[in-house]
């Protein structure tokens, strides 16, 4: 046996407290955190911790939580003592496989436990402007490779036609099922000009497929916006490509500047958006819809359900609205585009939206002392006329698909040319 007996019962108290604190850690941060806002951290309330740590311990089935516990350390024991390549038994990569795997039989895309690394790769998408060298997708591990959560628009990922919930099996040929995320991360990015050769495993269409992506440096602000001359009028053009961290203060003062120019016609650009902070999404909401109105409502299995309401901005309220969405449309800019409809009459144009009407939250940050994170789903939101999108999507007003090889080729985006359209109907 290589370890003494001590040192044995030392690493068992070790995992034991560990187990135990995730156990009870998880419940008390269901309980406790402020659900309201999806993605967002911030302390729990001194009250929610104590109520939240006396159901948990209340409802905590010792028994129950050993039984399964002793059998995970006698599996432990008997590969850490009798294992042939004795290099392989690592309990660190052990321990956190396990947990993804626990999260994982959920069944739920969006409910993930991220790793240290993972958590501050995700976080630094939602913070809004890059400036590195990569092909602008974040991603995390799955128990069968390098998952695709978000795809940066009109980044080297995009143009190659990768999408979320895209599986990485290969990494110029190098299976990834192994492949710890950091190391995963290291082989994607890379000098711009260089290739990556991806093998991608599509669930929505089963097929696995190759691509082969050009790196390039990226710098991709949350917002850009633009003045277009539409024969004898002005259209502004803006483009939300993530609703970050910056998203909020970047539309501000793009809508100052086009109050500025006298512009009072808008095409707000919302394909290939993949959500973000659920508050943020009723702020942008707030520009152009009165104050008071029902914006926005959640409901959860534990906390209270909430509404939303504009806060009445006022800047671009009843301003004609042209949304342009597509099938990588999701979750928050869902709610924007949705609410815009219901509540001003705007007109979404290109394709069916994603479908997700769901709520994640983060645990609070360095909640379990070591940067890991879970991100989980707490509810569901729905439209202000009571209608949840989970799965479904948006509709979309007037359907235009988007010929990719017609814009490589002619520079021209079908859908932004019939939402131009679409505007010109509605000046008339």
């Amino acid at each position: 046996m290589r370890k003494s007996y001590t040192n044995t019962l030392i690493v068992l108290l070790m995992i034991l407290s560990i187990i135990l604190s995730f156990l009870l850690g998880v419940n008390i941060g269901i309980r406790g955190y402020n659900a309201a806002i999806s993605y967002w951290e911030q302390k729990l309330p001194y009250q929610l911790v104590l109520r939240g740590l006396q159901n948990s311990l209340s409802s905590l089935n010792i028994g129950w939580v050993w039984e399964r516990f002793s059998k995970m350390w006698k599996i432990w024991q008997l590969l850490n003592e009798n294992y042939f390549d004795e290099e392989k038994v690592v309990w660190d990569k052990m321990y956190e496989s396990a947990l993804k795997w626990f999260v994982d039989a959920i069944g739920d895309p969006y409910t993930v436990y991220f790793t240290p690394q993972e958590n501050e790769s995700f976080h630094e998408a939602l913070k809004g402007t890059k400036d590195f060298e990569w092909i602008g997708a974040v991603v995390s591990k799955k128990k069968d490779g390098v998952l695709i959560e978000e795809v940066i628009k009109n980044a080297p990922a995009y143009k190659a036609g990768l999408k979320p919930l895209d599986l990485i099996l290969e990494i110029n040929w190098e299976s990834t099922a192994d492949m710890d995320l950091g190391e995963a991360v290291k082989k994607i990015r890379g000098p711009k000009g260089t290739e990556v050769e991806l093998t991608i495993f599509r669930e929505s269409e089963n097929r696995v497929f190759k691509v082969k992506v050009v790196r390039d440096k990226i710098v991709v602000p949350s917002v850009l916006a633009r003045v277009e001359d539409l024969s004898w009028t002005k259209v502004w053009y803006i483009d939300i490509s993530i609703i970050g961290e910056d998203t909020f203060d970047k539309f501000k003062e793009a809508v100052l500047d086009l109050k500025l120019k006298g512009v009072k016609w808008i095409i707000l650009d919302l394909r290939w958006n993949g959500g973000g902070f659920l508050e943020t999404a009723v702020e942008i909401i707030s520009f152009f819809v009165p104050k008071w109105e029902k914006v926005l409502t959640t409901k959860y299995r534990t906390f209270p359900n909430q509404t939303f309401y504009s806060k009445g901005y006022k800047y671009l309220e009843w301003y004609p609205v042209v949304v342009l969405v597509d099938g990588l449309t999701a979750s928050a800019s869902e709610i924007i585009a949705g609410a815009l409809r219901q509540l001003v009459g705007a007109k979404l144009v290109g394709t069916q939206t994603f479908g997700k009407g769901s709520i994640q939250t983060f645990t609070p940050n360095n909640y379990f002392g070591d940067n890991s994170s879970l991100k989980y789903t707490i509810g569901k939101w729905y439209l202000p006329d009571w209608h949840n999108i989970d799965w479904t999507g948006l509709k979309v007003d007037v359907e235009v698909p988007f010929d990719f090889t017609w814009f490589v080729q002619s520079g021209v985006d079908l859908q932004l040319q019939k939402a131009q359209q679409e505007i010109l109907k509605m000046i008339k």
